[in-house]
């Protein structure tokens, strides 16, 4: 890892998020909608706020761009700059790649479709960018040309997994030889029309309105997600091409893993089994003993069988080295971000790691007796930092890992990872 990009609730780039979220700040906030019946009144969560898309791309274009594309152009400059890899650097940009995951690409401008057509009686009206933007590239392509990576390019939809799952798939044309460096992510800002809305109400979504208690992952009381919006990007690049380029190593991804629990299109399989299997994977990809664990970034969204399905399948791969691990769950801050969650958490959790901090699960007083993990309940903690776990999961049953561990090049792995060449993030 050689650069992090961050537009999330919790701020607008990566210090400012970090240091809110060291602060164990709530950033799930009361919302309207433009774009809904006001029937539906005002909502709970995690909203990006005091956003400046000035420089992002020209004034008259921006206004036709959903938010979360707006979002991702912010977070991939960011991440991008802190690489030296902007448009300015001195490498050869066909071997610079680009993959962007979202949950559902297009849904603010398919919002503001209906709303033009259906509720002003335009449909004339329509924007342009409305059909490219439901394809999912649209925002890969945008990217891609504000930063010229003309390397490999895709657009990722793996529900709640997208940001997890586009990591992974930079890294693979990286590992086929491909590309040098890639920029990967996930965006997300499809929390503000009624079809998000209404849709995820029977996917585990809390209908409360009391921010207080919007998303308590492992309490005792937590009645599921909020959504959130926002973006995360982060810069992977071959080890032996960073350091070349003598640019700062943030952290190695050492290995990962995509599965599915073929169990149910909502529901995860309550015994956790299949979540476990993927950690056992990216742990043997990684060359990584389940011992090694510090720290686990666990996907957490707050449902009753998700939250409990996490802590079964952690203590089935770690074991009793469970108990010692750190586990943190930031949706408790920033909420659930959809396609975009992946992304924001591992950027938050790789920030956080290189000062030896673990970010804090806000709202804990009372954990659910089934989830007996230390949660990092009272605040954020220091600790010694080598290896962390990052956990995605989603709708569908997929399922992701991604283990990362501190740029020790002495450090000998334990077998032989498939990751042939080591990456930087």
């Amino acid at each position: 890892m050689t650069g992090l990009g961050l537009v999330c609730p919790l701020g607008n780039s990566v210090p400012a998020a970090l240091a809110s979220a060291r602060r164990g700040e709530r950033a799930i906030r009361e919302y309207t909608s433009p774009w809904s019946p006001p029937e539906l009144g005002r909502r709970v969560g995690g909203t990006v706020e005091d956003f400046d898309a000035e420089g992002l791309l020209e004034p008259r274009f921006a206004a036709k761009q959903e938010p979360a594309t707006l979002f991702a152009l912010a977070a991939a400059r960011e991440a991008l700059a802190q690489a030296g890899l902007d448009r300015d650097a001195d490498v050869d940009r066909d071997r610079l790649g680009c993959v962007i995951g979202a949950g559902l690409a297009g849904a603010e401008l398919w919002h503001r479709a209906l709303h033009t057509a259906y509720g002003e009686g335009r449909p004339d009206g329509i924007a342009r960018m409305a059909a490219i933007s439901i394809t999912g590239t649209a925002v890969t392509g945008l990217v891609s040309i504000r930063h010229q990576l003309r390397g490999p390019s895709l657009g990722v939809a793996n529900a709640c997994a997208s940001g997890t799952s586009a990591i992974l798939a930079a890294a693979d044309q990286i590992r086929l030889g491909r590309a040098d460096a890639m920029l990967a992510g996930g965006c997300e800002s499809s929390m503000r029309g009624l079809l998000s809305y209404a849709s995820f109400v029977d996917a585990g979504m809390n209908p409360t309105r009391d921010p207080a208690f919007a998303c308590t992952p492992f309490s005792a009381n937590r009645r599921g997600f909020v959504l959130a919006e926002g973006a995360g990007m982060l810069v992977l690049e071959r080890l032996d091409h960073a350091r070349a380029r003598g640019a700062r190593v943030l952290a190695i991804l050492a290995g990962g893993a995509l599965g599915n629990d073929a169990y149910h299109v909502i529901s995860p399989d309550p015994t956790g089994a299949a979540w476990a299997r993927v950690i056992r994977l990216a742990l043997a990809d990684a060359g990584v003993h389940p011992h090694e664990v510090d720290v686990v970034s666990a996907h957490a969204t707050a449902t009753p069988q998700g939250d409990v399905a996490e802590t079964r399948a952690i203590r089935s791969v770690l074991g009793a080295h469970a108990d010692r691990v750190l586990v943190s769950a930031t949706k408790s801050m920033h909420g659930h971000a959809f396609g975009a969650a992946g992304a924001i958490e591992t950027a938050l959790a790789l920030a956080a790691m290189q000062d030896d901090v673990v970010l804090p699960t806000i709202d804990l007083a009372t954990p659910d007796p089934e989830c007996d993990l230390d949660y990092v309940a009272t605040g954020a903690r220091k600790k010694s930092i080598r290896v962390l776990v990052k956990n995605g999961f989603g709708a569908g049953g997929v399922s992701s890992a991604l283990v990362f561990r501190r740029d020790e090049p002495s450090r000998v792995l334990r077998e032989p990872s498939c990751f042939e060449d080591q990456f930087a993030f």
